[in-house]
């Protein structure tokens, strides 16, 4: 697998910590993942300093949708504000050249069943990509905390056949952390088959693009967000089956770890053969 990092901007710094780093895959955010509205946004100058700087190279990249997006609130302001965030990540990473944007989905509180929160997610999901510009990819990234939807893979499943995007402009991401944490035990030295099965039984194999390559903390199905360095959290080695399986192997992954934690993970990917990088 191609194995990067998560690199705060400015952006400008970004093509020389990938050449320090020795990798070519990164994630970084377009704005205050905190904040809706225009907070953080690049300037123009920062914008252009990425692109000169990876102007050539063989590079992929990803921005992380606001942390407040919930396309399936009861609130229509901040539906309304989660499209117009992703909107607005998707046309800059058209404008610097990103591959795609991943985000939550949200979450089914308050509504009186989870069968009311998908359907409103499935509508505004299909309006957010009827109105995407072309090129950078829409990420859909499984969760595993409280009230978020998007958990299970049958879930994820779900949301990709009743939004009915084509492939080239709506996928997922898999966060083997959240994944782990949520339930499905990814510690196994087969966990790469295992989890290739899933998605191929729910037919959404194909629609897998990248990975946040995370190990985790806290044991399978303790349902919290905790990141470990691969090899030092509960999943182990199954991280390793993963990167390491064919269905997986030739797509990027990205560590969500401080740069020093990141580089114990590239060295322990390494180490095993998991990444190219």
């Amino acid at each position: 697998m191609r194995v990067g990092l998560s690199i705060d901007p400015p952006l400008a710094s970004i093509p020389g910590m990938l050449s320090e780093e020795g990798v070519d895959v990164y994630q970084t955010v377009l704005r205050d993942p905190g904040r809706f509205g225009n907070y953080g946004v690049p300037e123009p100058a920062d914008r252009t300093a990425l692109m000169e700087g990876l102007r050539g190279r063989r590079v992929w990249g990803v921005a992380h949708g606001s942390l407040l997006i919930n396309l399936a609130s009861p609130e229509g302001r901040i539906r309304n504000s989660s499209v117009s965030s992703l909107l607005a990540d998707l046309k800059v990473a058209a404008e610097v050249g990103l591959d795609a944007v991943c985000f939550h989905v949200g979450y089914t509180k308050g509504h009186p069943s989870a069968e009311a929160a998908l359907t409103l997610a499935t509508r505004k999901l299909g309006e957010l990509i009827a109105r995407m510009p072309a090129g950078p990819r829409l990420l859909l990234e499984n969760s595993c905390e409280g009230s978020e939807m998007g958990q299970t893979i049958p879930e994820l499943a779900r949301l990709v056949r009743d939004v009915g995007a084509p492939p080239d402009r709506f996928g997922l991401l898999i966060d083997t952390c959240h994944l782990h944490a949520a339930g499905f035990d990814l510690s196994g030295e087969t966990a790469g088959q295992q989890l290739a099965d899933a998605l191929s039984d729910e037919g959404v194999l194909e629609r897998v693009v990248a990975f946040h390559l995370n190990d985790c903390q806290l044991p399978c199905g303790a349902h919290r967000d905790r990141h470990a360095t691969p090899g030092a959290g509960t999943i182990g080695m199954g991280v390793i089956s993963v990167a390491t399986h064919a269905a997986f192997a030739p797509l990027p992954g990205v560590l969500e770890l401080s740069i020093e934690d990141a580089r114990q993970g590239l060295a322990f990917l390494r180490q095993h053969g998991a990444t190219s990088a």
